[in-house]
């Protein structure tokens, strides 16, 4: 059976909704107005790629302390008014602040339950709830890092062939420097940034290995923050994060797969993009393809498949091109499975 898998960054999706779950209604002011375009944009957007399993980054909000907020009950709201009845919502480890991370499903088609990896207490592998142990800098001295939002990880059963496939969704550490105190001190942050972002991946990579012990099927995706070549950063450690995750060239049955290539550098940044962010040195914006799926080599896609639904380079997405842009700052991304 062929299925199509989409990672989707929808910009603070939290604020389609009230606080008791329910999706909010829209007056006239300017501000409700870009609410209810972006609603409608991601309801065309996901209405014409029609993806039977689809990663949410910047879902919706859970309560952690006294509450009810609800990121799947939100979700599910959403799904209702697209009249996506049939599909269900699924989250692991809930952040301590705001966003989520997510899986929608067919549950027609499929079966879901979160499959938290790793050992309590391990320092090279833990549960993503946890603390991770890892020398970023090489200087024999392991740092601490923890997951603001934890990866979530999720096996999916095909109920007409009870094969299965494991996922990792996840939303990495920016790089992004946003305040005059960090640009004061630009150089310092984007190293600290990268050093967070690097320790997330390998943390994942972790898992990867693990799972690859079992000869596990496995996509991870998301908004990783970071592709091939993308910040001069980079240069000092030799790779960029998306490298990490992919695994060890020199061990190639165990390399994850980018069925959507290297981008090339263009007119305005790296091309094929999944997003625009604006330089805060040149205030210029630079395009950067940041959203990514990976895949083992036992996960059998469709070739050419893999699309960045991209308006101004993706023909297929054209027609929806203002929706797109008004869905979101991201633009999904979507490859197409047989299993």
């Amino acid at each position: 059976m062929k299925t199509i898998i989409c990672t989707y960054n929808i910009k603070w999706f939290e604020y389609q909704f009230n606080a008791d779950n329910t999706l909010k209604t829209f007056g006239s002011s300017k501000k409700d107005k870009e609410l209810q375009d972006q609603r409608d944009g991601v309801i065309k957007a996901l209405e014409t790629i029609q993806p039977e399993i689809f990663g949410v980054v910047e879902a919706p909000n859970t309560t952690t302390t006294v509450g009810v907020q609800s990121c799947e009950l939100k979700l599910k709201a959403f799904l209702n008014l697209m009249g996506w009845n049939q599909y269900e919502v699924i989250t692991g480890y809930i952040s301590p602040g705001r966003q989520e991370l997510a899986l929608v499903y067919d549950s027609t088609k499929f079966s879901a339950k979160h499959i938290p990896g790793g050992k309590a207490g391990s320092k090279s592998n833990p549960p993503f709830d946890e603390v991770f142990y890892f020398d970023t800098d090489d200087d024999k001295i392991k740092e601490v890092y923890e997951f603001y939002r934890p990866p979530l990880e999720v096996e999916f059963t095909n109920l007409s062939s009870n094969e299965k496939i494991s996922v990792i969704l996840m939303h990495a550490k920016s790089k992004g420097v946003f305040t005059n105190v960090d640009l004061l001190h630009l150089d310092r942050e984007s190293v600290k940034n990268r050093k967070k972002l690097f320790a997330e991946c390998s943390w994942v990579r972790a898992r990867v290995e693990e799972w690859l012990e079992d000869d596990r099927r496995i996509i991870v995706m998301g908004d990783i923050n970071d592709g091939p070549g993308m910040d001069y950063y980079e240069s000092n450690f030799g790779k960029s994060a998306v490298e990490l995750l992919l695994g060890d060239l020199f061990d190639n049955k165990r390399l994850l797969i980018h069925p959507g290539g290297r981008p090339k550098w263009g007119s305005y940044g790296w091309e094929p993009s999944t997003t625009r962010f604006k330089d805060p040195i040149t205030e210029r914006n630079v395009s950067a393809q940041i959203d990514h799926i990976l895949i083992s080599k036992n996960v059998p896609y469709v070739e050419n498949s893999y699309k960045i639904w991209n308006p101004n380079k993706l023909d297929e997405a054209k027609p929806i091109k203002n929706e797109l842009n008004d869905a979101s700052d991201h633009f999904p991304v979507t490859i197409e499975i047989e299993w």
